[in-house]
């Protein structure tokens, strides 16, 4: 099963051959495009296609992925329905979680609830996942009791600052920050970057001394050197002290080019409260 996203004139004018190369090599029982983003409007696409393209979709998909059975609403998900450069972090998360030895936990800007499973099976007994969208939450409910981890993961349909607000400072052994990109145009970067910073500040405020915080962006114009720079204004608002354990990226199926080096979107900064 594909889902396909075709970003540029290129790509959209060939899609028959796109198809033709998937179904040859893979020989998929569906093909699906979403191709349903804004950036089109800079190469001249003012349509946004979605719709079977090949094969017949199922009433419900599921993957499977490194033991667990994750439901993804292909039709109506964001981008493609599933984060797969994420992959990384998750079992990072995973790691950490188990290796610190993490009980309460909140997941901030949860989607689906697939960071929540890798935690469940760290032995986190209580993770609180917040999230606005209700039919992201309907399935990262759905998620939990497929994999048998219903009673850890509590979920909440609310805006993250909200929720984050009132949660008393030093109580929270860990906190993931996966927010949607903060600014998509390079003129609402200082936006982006106020954003950016109160998040974290307020996340770190609510750790514990030895608590950890997976924080990432997903914004191209905001580069490592940026991000640590709000990051350490961020711990320095809080008046904590933050080490990074470890930096991640995107997966490696998603390929850096040396001469693209915007491909580098993805950031994923584990720290720890000291």
């Amino acid at each position: 099963m594909f889902v396909i996203q075709l970003q540029t004139f290129f790509a959209d004018r060939n899609r028959d051959i796109w198809i033709k190369i998937i179904k040859d090599l893979w020989t998929p029982k569906l093909i699906y495009e979403r191709s349903d983003i804004e950036v089109r409007k800079k190469e001249g696409l003012n349509n946004f296609p979605t719709g079977i393209l090949y094969g017949e979709l199922p009433e419900k998909v599921i993957i499977e992925e490194d033991g667990f059975k994750i439901i993804v609403d292909i039709v109506n998900g964001q981008k493609t329905g599933y984060y797969l450069d994420l992959r990384q972090t998750r079992r990072k998360i995973e790691y950490w979680c188990n290796r610190l030895h993490i009980k309460y936990l909140q997941n901030c800007f949860g989607y689906t609830g697939s960071f929540n499973l890798y935690c469940a099976r760290a032995g986190v007994t209580r993770i609180e996942h917040i999230d606005c969208s209700q039919s992201a939450n309907d399935l990262a409910k759905e998620n939990a009791i497929n994999n048998g981890y219903e009673k850890n993961i509590h979920i909440f349909t609310m805006d993250v600052f909200k929720f984050l607000t009132p949660v008393k400072d030093n109580s929270v052994d860990a906190i993931i920050l996966d927010p949607p990109a903060f600014v998509k145009h390079k003129d609402k970067l200082k936006n982006a970057i106020e954003g950016y910073e109160r998040l974290n500040t307020i996340a770190m405020k609510k750790l514990k001394k030895g608590g950890i915080l997976f924080t990432l962006c997903c914004s191209n114009f905001v580069d490592e050197k940026l991000f640590q720079e709000i990051l350490y204004r961020a711990g320095s608002i809080a008046n904590c002290n933050m080490k990074v354990l470890e930096k991640l990226g995107h997966d490696f199926d998603h390929t850096l080019i040396l001469n693209f080096p915007e491909a580098r979107y993805l950031q994923s900064w584990i720290l720890i409260k000291t």
